[in-house]
């Protein structure tokens, strides 16, 4: 099933940063990682539950 979505959702990461995903691309404010490709909803839970970078400041 497919979602739809216009505003950005956000996960906290396991070691505090934020990941960020939004209709064009998804990426982690601790360690960087991004992407644009694929259901960018689920990579950025999935991130969040693996990231353990911290927030950059």
């Amino acid at each position: 099933m497919s979602s739809f979505y216009n505003a950005p959702v956000r996960f906290r990461s396991e070691g505090g940063a934020i990941v960020v995903a939004d209709i064009w691309k998804s990426e982690c404010g601790g360690c960087g990682a991004e992407t644009c490709r694929g259901d960018l909803l689920k990579w950025a839970q999935d991130h969040a539950e693996k990231c353990r970078a911290l927030p950059r400041r």
